[in-house]
């Protein structure tokens, strides 16, 4: 019996990782700790961390929530491939 691995992260999926990190340095910084070597940011926003470790947080309710307008946060109008990104970004810091 043969078994198969998957590789561990596709060409793709890293590249998604890559700009999802990028986006939120660019968008998300000045807010949330998004990256776990950053010290700074406001004390209302979570960081992604937390945020990725909440037990209702999956692709889909990030998704969502990143598809509409916020109260709290500006309307960035993702497209569809930086909201993948940013998603499959923030669920990495699990």
């Amino acid at each position: 019996m043969a078994l198969t691995l998957a590789p561990l992260a596709s060409p793709t999926a890293a590249q998604d990782l890559s700009v999802g990190r990028s986006l939120a340095t660019r968008w998300c910084m000045a807010c949330h700790v998004v990256e776990p070597e950053q010290t700074m940011a406001t004390d209302n926003a979570p960081s992604f961390r937390a945020i990725a470790s909440r037990p209702g947080t999956t692709p889909e309710t990030l998704d969502r929530y990143l598809s509409r307008s916020h109260t709290l946060m500006p309307d960035f109008m993702l497209s569809l491939q930086e909201r993948n990104a940013l998603v499959a970004y923030i669920l990495s810091l699990r």
